[in-house]
């Protein structure tokens, strides 16, 4: 009988990737869930290339505090409408 061969992935070179996500969620029991993710910051120098680095933790700065004011905003309006 033959031996069938292993077939070993090869590593693709990606060409997107999520680095700042924010979600407002509502679940089945009608609650509201914030999510944030946000891609490893010590990560970027090893997966970018050193020109895109310096912008990408610039973006980084700027968009936590927009999703922090964000955040802060939904609870608010969420204490008022509760």
């Amino acid at each position: 009988m033959p031996r069938k061969k292993i077939v070993k992935s090869k590593r693709v070179k990606k060409t997107e990737a999520d680095l700042l996500t924010f979600k407002l969620i509502i679940n089945n029991q009608g609650q509201f869930v914030i999510e944030k993710s946000i891609y490893p910051r010590d990560k970027i120098n090893l997966h970018f290339k050193k020109e895109n680095a310096g912008l990408i933790h610039a973006m980084f700065r700027e968009s936590e505090t927009y999703f922090d004011n964000l955040t802060e905003t939904y609870e608010l309006l969420l204490k008022e409408l509760s």
